[in-house]
């Protein structure tokens, strides 16, 4: 069976940066989700699993089982907000756990959060840790979509090339981040929202609070949009 493009299903992953009502909060104007980056990447219908604070962790397990549990092609778009967060689960241990067999994922969302970091658990977010194990998510989601003949885009939205410190060359980073970059799936942070929108001169909305970390509302969103239609075409990503 062939499905068309146009009755594709659209699931988008990420954190505030690509959350309607946190845009519409900021916004002096109702914002509609025309005004989002990823508006114009959308088919069919669409999934929001967006929330505030979600972790890469969080949307990698939730893109893993949309790509395994989806009976149907669908587009995958996962929009990495700040990735110096720690995934935790907050329903009940055991017998007193309230998700189970009769429920589905989208039961299991309000449970889904960060965990707090401190001095007893820093090594968890070493960087050489952290980008390892997104790297090697993102190579495991597209194969996994390849398989189940998805349509993927990986992007950043917060992360960039001066404030974050990848170091590339380490022997655990390397062999997964040449590969990450070498799909045509997966855009780095030389082109986040943030770099984008920093290069054109853009500020965030909340740009006295957050500097360039803040969040960006139409006009950054729009900025933005271009550059991934652009970069999409150039890499034939849905062709």
């Amino acid at each position: 069976m062939t499905l068309s493009i146009d009755t594709m299903d659209t699931v988008i992953y990420g954190d505030s940066f690509s959350n309607l009502e946190i845009v519409r909060d900021l916004c002096d104007r109702q914002a509609d989700r025309t005004d989002m980056w990823y508006h114009g990447f959308c088919t069919g219908d669409l999934i929001d699993r967006t929330t505030p604070k979600k972790t890469p962790g969080t949307m990698f397990l939730q893109a893993t089982h949309d790509a395994l549990t989806r009976k149907t092609p669908t587009r995958l778009i996962v929009a990495l907000g700040v990735c110096e967060r720690l995934p935790a689960y907050t329903d009940g241990w055991y017998g007193e756990e309230v998700i189970n067999e009769d429920n589905n994922m989208d039961d299991c969302e309000p449970y889904f959060t960060e965990t707090e970091v401190n001095r007893s658990n820093m090594a968890q977010l070493h960087p050489t840790l952290m980008w390892t194990q997104i790297y090697k998510e993102i190579v495991q989601l597209s194969l996994l979509c390849d398989t189940h003949r998805h349509q993927l885009m990986i992007t950043h939205m917060n992360t960039d090339a001066v404030g974050q410190y990848i170091n590339k060359r380490h022997p655990l980073i390397r062999p997964l981040c040449e590969l990450a970059e070498s799909l045509p799936c997966y855009f780095n942070e030389q082109h986040s929202c943030k770099t984008v929108c920093q290069k054109a001169g853009v500020k965030p909305l909340d740009y006295a609070q957050y500097g360039w970390d803040g969040h960006h509302g139409p006009e950054g969103q729009r900025i933005f949009a271009e550059h991934m239609a652009t970069l999409a075409k150039e890499a034939q990503l849905w062709n």
